[in-house]
């Protein structure tokens, strides 16, 4: 694998981890699917299992909550020799404002208010390039902390 191939490769990774991003917050269910392979396996926050539980269960929790923002930094990518595997370690933080009264099936205590609630950790990947795309075939999420605080207006 010659230098620009290792490059787009990386590129390539990196574009799968932001669509990623963008398909939970736009809570665009079809996009975050379409990041994971057919057999991919998941094991983030007590859920596993796969893509399709992944997906259905971040729906339930998500359409609760009117705004997010998740963000990927720190990538780390190590390719394969030949190309077609990677491992990755990518830091995210995710932002969540839940509405006051609005926090029924939610994970956090809110005492009824307007809550922001902090999720940093880092999502630890197996990727496989399939017919051209690169896919999430494992996802490890790690939670390094969290925090709630009252939302302020």
């Amino acid at each position: 694998m010659d230098i620009a191939e290792q490059l787009w490769a990386r590129e390539q990774i990196r574009d799968r981890l932001h669509l990623y991003c963008k398909g939970i917050d736009r809570r665009d269910y079809a996009l975050v699917r379409s990041c994971f392979a057919d057999d991919h396996y998941h094991d983030h926050g007590g859920l596993t299992g796969s893509a399709d539980t992944f997906v259905a269960a971040a729906a339930g929790l998500l359409d609760k909550i009117p705004a997010t923002h998740h963000s990927i930094t720190n990538v780390h990518i190590s390719l394969s020799e030949d190309g077609k595997r990677a491992s990755t370690e990518a830091n995210f933080v995710a932002y969540h404002l839940i509405e006051a009264g609005h926090d029924e099936g939610l994970p956090i205590p809110t005492g009824g208010k307007a809550t922001d609630w902090i999720v940093a950790g880092r999502y630890i990947d197996e990727m496989e390039l399939r017919n051209g795309t690169w896919l999430i075939v494992k996802r490890l999420g790690v939670h390094d902390w969290e925090r709630y605080d009252e939302a302020k207006a």
